[in-house]
């Protein structure tokens, strides 16, 4: 039978085994043999009194090893510790690190870039919405969408990321791989340990109990390199998950919503305390450090005359439309006119999108560029009016 590390997954089942404890128990040690000295009382001081080092004596001397190895086989599910080479090392150098993993799937590459776009359960149409948006655009650009599984902003950002087959998604969970939390997100499990992977320090058969939820946001922070807050409240986990972000200095975007939008308000605060704001998938992979391309100026707009201050300057005329002249026809007569500005990138975007909707990792198979290039170019397009979003995919501007 492959030995799936069975040993450090029953370590993690031992009553009060918390990730400090585990931590302090493991030390560098091979699971193996920290289990063998569990089972004769041979724990180290440090890691419990005489009581815990008894309770554990009697759960080690009845638990079934055989058992446990089974339920991972047919789980598909590989335990890891820090001696493992495919133990997350983000999760072993954290400033509160991560001694036992079970996981489903396969991770993205240490280096790679990665999201952790986190929001409310009760997120509204256009926060549902725009957390899918982000998750394909952030994907199909080879970002590692890193989520927590939930219902609302979570779940709709995996969604994403999975219906733009791009970079593998991560799912990070509060309660045992064995235990689906919501039910109602069954599906998006399996698809998400079949397209990248879910990960959780929770043994086998752990309920989703309310205290594993804060211990699973810093999972959340320590992966990511930059936390997108889609839609939240005042208080609550993604609130937490921004917290144990900005200990560890982890970069937060928060997207704008609505002030009559309760859900909206915590995402609201954190802009006005100095947060970037997430107005595209553009913005998230300029601080993601992807290059971005220089916007062109408005052909439309004469340039400002240096000597007047700029409130004196002539208005934008808005959406990238030249204004017609006095001999042509009204500007309602006609599609938009293309500025002569666009880059060749940006004329081949607009080009390969047609009457229909297209997706934006289908958009990326048309133009032949890299992800990011074809986004930022889209996002250009789209802010001078030739393009429009239509939920997860683009089309061209109406007339």
């Amino acid at each position: 039978m492959t030995d799936r590390g069975v040993h450090a997954a029953a370590l993690a089942s031992l009553p009060r085994a918390g990730a400090r404890r585990l931590h302090r128990l493991l030390a560098g040690r091979d699971p193996a043999q920290v289990w063998d000295a569990v089972g004769r009382g041979l724990i180290p001081a440090q890691c419990g009194d005489e009581d815990l080092r008894a309770s554990w004596r009697r759960h080690a001397a009845v638990f079934d090893l055989d058992g446990l190895a089974s339920a991972l086989d047919r789980l598909d599910a590989w335990v890891t510790t820090p001696l493992d080479a495919a133990h997350p090392a983000r999760l072993t150098d954290d400033i509160d690190p991560a001694p036992v993993i079970f996981r489903r799937g396969s991770l993205p590459a240490p280096a790679g870039p990665t999201a952790a776009i986190v929001g409310t359960r009760r997120c509204s149409p256009t926060g549902r919405s725009f957390s899918a948006e982000l998750g394909a655009g952030l994907a199909a650009a080879g970002v590692s969408v890193v989520s927590g599984l939930a219902l609302g902003v979570d779940g709709a950002a995996h969604r994403g990321a999975l219906s733009a087959a791009g970079a593998p998604p991560v799912g990070v969970v509060g309660s045992g791989l064995d235990v689906v939390y919501p039910r109602g997100n069954a599906d998006l499990w399996e698809a998400v340990a079949t397209a990248g992977g879910l990960i959780t320090e929770a043994p086998l058969g752990a309920e989703p109990e309310a205290w594993r939820f804060p211990a699973r946001n810093r999972l959340l922070a320590a992966l990511a390199d930059v936390v997108v807050v889609v839609e939240s409240k005042e208080a609550g986990g993604s609130m937490h998950t921004v917290e144990q972000a900005i200990r560890r200095g982890v970069t937060v975007m928060a997207v704008p919503g609505s002030v009559r939008n309760p859900a909206a308000a915590g995402a609201n605060r954190l802009i006005s305390e100095g947060c970037p704001p997430a107005c595209s998938v553009a913005d998230v992979l300029v601080a993601l450090g992807f290059a971005a391309e220089a916007r062109p100026a408005d052909p439309s707009v004469p340039p400002a005359d240096p000597d007047l201050p700029a409130s004196a300057g002539p208005a934008p005329l808005g959406r990238g439309v030249a204004p017609a002249s006095s001999g042509s026809a009204s500007a309602s007569a006609g599609p938009a006119l293309v500025p002569a500005a666009l880059s060749e990138l940006q004329r081949r975007v607009l080009d390969a999108v047609d009457d229909e909707p297209v997706t934006l990792d289908r958009l990326v198979v048309r133009v032949g560029a890299a992800p990011p290039e074809v986004l930022v170019a889209a996002d250009v397009l789209v802010t001078q009016g030739l393009l429009d979003r239509d939920g997860g995919k683009l089309v061209r501007a109406g007339p």
